[in-house]
């Protein structure tokens, strides 16, 4: 067979395995989400995710079943499983070198407040400022300064539970923590508050005899 005569068929072969990707995509899209399965329907977009390639807008439409299924979980109240969805789509962006978008952002916000009041409604005070502090390391460079204003709120929020949780020395270091991670200043964060926690650390270290 003549180079000019087998262009059309290789064609009608490339098109053939085009449609039979898209029906084997869409028909498990669509058996996924009649169950609710949103995490196996994620997943299950994922893996095609690389064979579609003539669809620049496949990436937009995962990202968007990520958001939708940390709402979901949010309304059903399932803390847990809000933030694999978000920690999911933020894994998606980082590979892509991108900045989560805003929309994430704010599902991610409302996420790890909610996981941090549901820990101190339990009383584990310093459980719920490790949300807090979670909280601030996902909003804390972002370009809204809404967001990074939530961010330093978390973060003093924080601070304070783990001080009433006994631990005024733990909320120190958190302090350290922070300025290593930003490579400096703490944004909107108060320098008197670090010299109110060094004082109730010493305290502490002199009531427990452990002042070195």
């Amino acid at each position: 067979m003549k180079l000019g005569a087998a262009a059309p068929f290789a064609l009608l072969a490339i098109l053939v395995a085009v449609a039979l990707v898209e029906a084997v995509s869409l028909g498990g899209q669509i058996g996924f989400r009649m169950r609710g399965a949103t995490a196996d329907e994620i997943r299950w977009m994922e893996g095609l995710e690389p064979l579609r390639v003539w669809d620049p807008g496949r990436h937009a439409r995962i990202d968007a079943r990520y958001r939708e299924w940390a709402e979901s979980e949010l309304r059903a109240g399932r803390i847990d499983q809000a933030v694999k969805a978000v920690r999911g789509a933020r894994a998606r962006a980082r590979a892509r070198g991108e900045r989560p978008d805003e929309g994430l952002v704010e599902i991610g916000l409302t996420t790890y407040t909610r996981a941090a009041d549901r820990m101190q409604r339990h009383g584990r005070l310093s459980l719920a400022a490790d949300w807090n502090d979670t909280l601030f390391a996902f909003a804390v460079r972002d370009p809204d300064s809404r967001h990074r204003a939530a961010a330093a709120a978390a973060f003093v929020e924080g601070l304070g539970l783990r001080v009433k949780d006994g631990r005024p020395c733990d909320a120190l270091s958190r302090v350290a923590w922070a300025k290593r991670g930003l490579g400096g200043d703490i944004p909107n964060f108060d320098p008197a508050v670090e010299q109110s926690l060094t004082a109730r650390c010493d305290e502490q270290k002199r009531v427990s005899g452990d002042v070195r």
